[in-house]
């Protein structure tokens, strides 16, 4: 009897019959939203000079998730991913020690075409995406750390940090869960890889330009609430 009671429940949540994810639709989500970077560096250069054993970091940034889905029909949606600016710790390896950078912040503005597979009907929605995402990197600030390595290299002044924008494709999986009246409230989790290359470049007075190339690459993971409209 049990058994019998779970399967029910089971089938109650996964093909409610209210209505959902129609043509015209408009789903708004919000949540935590962690920025989880894959780095790959290539090592720094002063110039001409590529200065062996050094790489660049990116640490993990939390921000608030902003995400709108307008369903063009009853299974293929084309989503919006906006959220409050991230910020990222920035670190450097190599010249004998391993130091601040300094930070940044970014905002990833991104469209996606979304595929969901399962009936209209569904309480339980899961989803696929693709699309293409544009980085935008600001404020950028020098680390103490770093202009105290700098002063050691000959230094004549506070060195300025800058990040090169990036575009590139970007792939989701996600799933909503439905609950209360008429079952347009949505818990959600979603998971996008992005495609972010930049250059990282540091004016050293006195010394020259640093630069490098970094590949963050990061996986995004939220999870919070939505409403369909």
């Amino acid at each position: 009897m049990k058994k019998m009671a779970f399967c029910c429940a089971l089938a109650s949540l996964v093909s409610g019959s209210a209505f959902a994810y129609e043509s015209g639709d408009f789903i708004l989500r919000s949540g935590a939203a962690t920025v989880s970077p894959d780095v790959n560096s290539s090592a720094l250069a002063l110039g001409d000079v590529t200065l062996a054993g050094t790489a660049a970091d990116v640490k993990n940034g939390t921000a608030l998730s902003l995400i709108g889905t307008y369903m063009l029909n009853n299974h293929w949606g084309l989503e919006v991913v906006a959220a409050t600016p991230f910020s990222h710790d920035l670190k450097v390896s190599g010249l004998g020690e391993t130091f601040d950078l300094g930070e940044t912040r970014h905002l990833p503005p991104t469209v996606l075409l979304q595929y969901y597979p399962l009936a209209p009907s569904s309480r339980v929605q899961p989803y696929v995406g693709v699309g293409l995402n544009y980085t935008v990197f600001f404020d950028e600030e020098i680390a103490a750390d770093a202009n105290d390595v700098f002063a050691t290299l000959g230094a004549t002044g506070k060195a300025e940090l800058s990040l090169k924008n990036s575009s590139g494709v970007a792939a989701e999986v996600g799933a909503d869960i439905a609950f209360g009246a008429d079952d347009r409230w949505l818990f959600n989790v979603a998971l996008w890889w992005m495609d972010i290359d930049t250059k990282a470049r540091v004016k050293v007075p006195g010394v020259g330009v640093v630069t490098a190339d970094v590949a963050l690459d990061p996986l995004v993971y939220t999870a919070g609430f939505g409403y369909r409209f």
